[in-house]
């Protein structure tokens, strides 16, 4: 049990000697550095600079108490072990970003990419409609088109047009009201939200999509 709980607390992005730390400090409960040190097996000043790294985390704190003879002194607690799902957001925030940065780098190398005479079609899960519309947040050009009948189908994607005409300086958002089995939303690409699923799929094209919006006119 002992070799789990370290190995899942490294996955949390703990180092091996803060591991030692933190589960030392979780059993004493508030006591001194030096203690702390004797108990995690490692010298006091190398505790005192994990604990200072703990700290920074939410993970650990400083309580000082007066002694009879030494005056005021530091003693130190672990967190609650609920303070972990905290470490866990914090993760999970930074991941989620490293995606939106990595979809816009794509983004930015795709359009110096000559895609002429190519065609990509692929499909995004619902899981995967995130990244969709990161890439779509994107967009290369100003001149968007919602064609479809369904509003809500669309509702999520309007929520990203102020991210485009911040970018962009404007955004000419032309909506079409369509009897069509979805919708579709045209960019400098294509996405095609078939109805009633969850789905989607992106085409990246330039001829297709300029063949598309010819045909709207």
């Amino acid at each position: 049990m002992s070799n789990m709980i370290n190995l899942e607390l490294r996955k949390l992005g703990l180092k091996e000697k803060e591991v030692a730390v933190y589960l030392a400090a979780l059993e004493l409960g508030f006591d001194s550095v030096q203690n702390i040190a004797k108990k995690a097996g490692l010298s006091r000043p190398t505790v005192y600079e994990i604990i200072k790294a703990l700290t920074a985390k939410g993970l650990m704190r400083e309580i000082r108490r007066q002694g009879a003879v030494q005056g005021e002194r530091s003693y130190f607690s672990a967190q609650s072990p609920d303070a972990l799902l905290g470490l866990l957001r914090v993760q999970k925030r930074e991941v989620e970003e490293r995606e939106r940065e990595f979809v816009r780098i794509i983004s930015a190398l795709r359009a110096k990419y000559n895609l002429t005479g190519q065609t990509e079609i692929r499909s995004f899960t619902a899981d995967e409609i995130k990244f969709l519309l990161d890439d779509f947040s994107q967009s290369q050009t100003e001149d968007i088109y919602f064609i479809g009948s369904d509003a809500n189908a669309l509702k999520i994607w309007h929520a990203k047009l102020p991210e485009i005409k911040k970018r962009l300086g404007s955004v000419n958002l032309k909506e079409m009201k369509k009897n069509i089995p979805g919708a579709l939303i045209i960019y400098d690409k294509l996405i095609y939200l078939p109805a009633a699923e969850k789905s989607a799929l992106l085409i990246e094209n330039k001829s297709i999509v300029e063949l598309i919006i010819s045909l709207l006119s």
